[in-house]
């Protein structure tokens, strides 16, 4: 596989307009297919004050992206015979749960029946400084008397439901360092990292600090980025604490592009490999225009079958607030990709990763990917809208994939946000276009709200009003 100069444009324009509107400082992305990296580029500054490049080297937090090698480790020592994934999870560790028990196969798909128990939260903010509950989490100790308070939380049986769970990851990591007696971080750099020639990967916040190209991290506040510390993590590092750059994780992905092999090493045969990949349980919501649910999750993967309209994509994103990545690859098509930045937007990543994986393709992001195509229609949207004679005024702002309306009368002062309705396949350039959208107003009933573009003039038809877009 090869890209043309084309689409090398097509992939910078759009990630530079990315790190503009999102306000990002710097952005990394790097496409590959199965035997080598095919695009490498950095966006914007690794540091601000500095005005240091982002380049495809630059070190950032991934995050949750971390997950997936918890997978693949999970599935060596499997391989190997050292366990088997459907051992309930307290044959490993020192964690007591009541019948039935999850296994490490439901931590690994999310779907033991605990939900978010807050670890991971609440470590983000305190290493970020930030108020939190003061849960004692000082060690190890105490995360495991932190979860064993919490059978009664289990809101299912193992495998009927998912919930995203960071604490199932974390009792992961705990797994591999009770089969192998090496730190889950130690096994992953012997067995993933070495093999993979992913040599500055690291989880250590002192190798970060004194590498020659790594971010400064930010966080997002209504004073703008403010340089923050890095929330690196004493425990649970399977859930998130991989440091890498998105050259090395395009490393990482020609394993799974390749069925277990990369750099000349076999680290899982295709067959245990293949098992990461499966779609183990349905993951609520729908994207827009899909009905739903529309992905599943496997060991580290959300699985769509559908990207594109019938391609299969397994991703995966991630953020720490102070950074954010994202990895996903088409098994069908050969080919993947990463990004990282050094902060967190209002979005996942993966939604830009979907969107340079489409151009690749040669599709246009903004009529194939969702949220391309809603981005551009709220681009189109926004405004300071007016009704007949001026007697009211509104201001249109987008706010992630929704529009937020601001009313601006003395009897109705306040906003609504606007949820597209239903899939629209107009194209938003077009003179004439009709979108619908819903709201729900003080009395909890859900009211339809329109947009209609006539002879290029935009129209919003609110509650009572029609209010006409200014010029």
């Amino acid at each position: 596989m090869s890209i043309d100069a084309d689409t090398e444009r097509e992939i910078a324009r759009l990630c530079r307009r990315v790190v503009r509107e999102e306000n990002l400082p710097g952005l990394s992305v790097a496409v590959t297919d199965a035997d080598d990296t095919l695009f490498a580029e950095g966006f914007g500054s690794r540091d601000l004050a500095g005005n240091r490049p982002a380049t495809p080297e630059t070190l950032y937090g991934i995050a949750s992206c971390t997950k997936s090698f918890a997978g693949v480790a999970l599935l060596q020592l499997a391989e190997s015979g050292i366990c088997n994934l459907d051992d309930p999870v307290s044959a490993y560790t020192p964690v007591e749960f009541e019948e039935p028990e999850p296994t490490l196969h439901h931590l690994l798909t999310h779907s033991s029946g605990l939900p978010s128990l807050g670890v991971s939260e609440t470590l983000l903010a305190r290493r970020l400084r930030l108020p939190d509950p003061n849960v004692p989490l000082g060690d190890i100790e105490d995360f495991y008397a932190h979860v064993d308070g919490a059978d009664a939380e289990r809101t299912d049986p193992p495998g009927e439901r998912f919930a995203y769970c960071n604490t199932g990851y974390a009792l992961l990591g705990e797994t591999v360092e009770s089969l192998t007696g090496k730190p889950f971080e130690e096994y992953v750099a012997e067995h993933v990292f070495e093999p993979l020639g992913m040599e500055r990967s690291t989880f250590d916040d002192h190798e970060f600090s004194m590498a020659d190209d790594h971010m400064t991290q930010y966080r997002q506040t209504e004073d703008g980025l403010m340089a923050s510390s890095l929330p690196t993590r004493d425990i649970g590092a399977a859930t998130g604490g991989i440091l890498t750059s998105v050259s090395e994780m395009a490393q990482y992905l020609r394993l799974h592009l390749n069925g277990g092999a990369a750099a000349g090493e076999r680290l899982l045969d295709a067959e245990t490999l293949a098992r990461a990949h499966e779609g183990y349980i349905d993951v609520p919501g729908t994207s827009p225009g899909r009905e739903g649910p529309d992905r599943q999750y496997g060991y580290g993967w959300f699985r769509d079958e559908g990207f594109l309209g019938d391609r299969t994509l397994l991703g995966h994103s991630g953020s720490i607030t102070v950074s954010s990545a994202y990895q996903g690859f088409l098994p069908d098509e050969g080919v993947g990709v990463a990004l990282a930045a050094n902060t967190s937007p209002a979005f996942p990543l993966g939604v830009v990763g979907e969107g340079v994986l489409a151009t690749v393709l040669d599709e246009d992001p903004a009529e194939s990917v969702p949220f391309f195509r809603l981005r551009r229609r709220h681009r189109r949207l926004a405004g300071e809208y007016s009704a007949y004679e001026g007697v009211m005024g509104a201001t249109v702002e987008r706010d992630g994939a929704t529009l937020r309306v601001d009313f601006d009368h003395p009897l109705k002062d306040g906003e609504a946000v606007l949820f597209p309705a239903e899939p629209d396949e107009s194209d938003s350039r077009d003179a004439d276009a009709v979108y619908q959208y819903e709201t729900v107003d003080s009395a909890g009933r859900r009211e339809p709200v329109e947009f209609r573009v006539e002879d290029g003039e935009a129209s919003l038809l609110i509650d009572r009003w029609r209010l006409r877009e200014a010029r």
